[in-house]
């Protein structure tokens, strides 16, 4: 993943089936975006990690390289299509 750009908007895609609670996303989020699900479980009876705080991803990508399942990804999306599309 090429370094965050301010002029880039950053989202965290989570698979809640293909994540399995490990925890290692939110441990290594620098901005602490992502907690384990408490009330929630897919379907193979495990909780998943979920994002929090959306709006605040910088696209550091840390979370995205470190998932084990590779359950989650950065979505990335230029700031100028976001105006333009609303």
């Amino acid at each position: 993943m090429p370094p965050p750009s301010p002029e880039k908007k950053y989202e965290i895609i989570i698979d809640s089936e293909q994540c399995d609670g490990c925890e290692l996303c939110l441990s290594f989020c620098p901005k602490e975006l992502i907690e384990i699900s408490e009330d929630k479980f897919n379907s193979r009876m495990l909780h998943y990690a979920i994002v929090v705080k959306p709006e605040e991803c910088a696209g550091c990508g840390q979370c995205e390289r470190l998932c084990p399942t590779v359950s989650l990804y950065i979505l990335e999306t230029d700031i100028k299509e976001v105006v333009n599309n609303e």
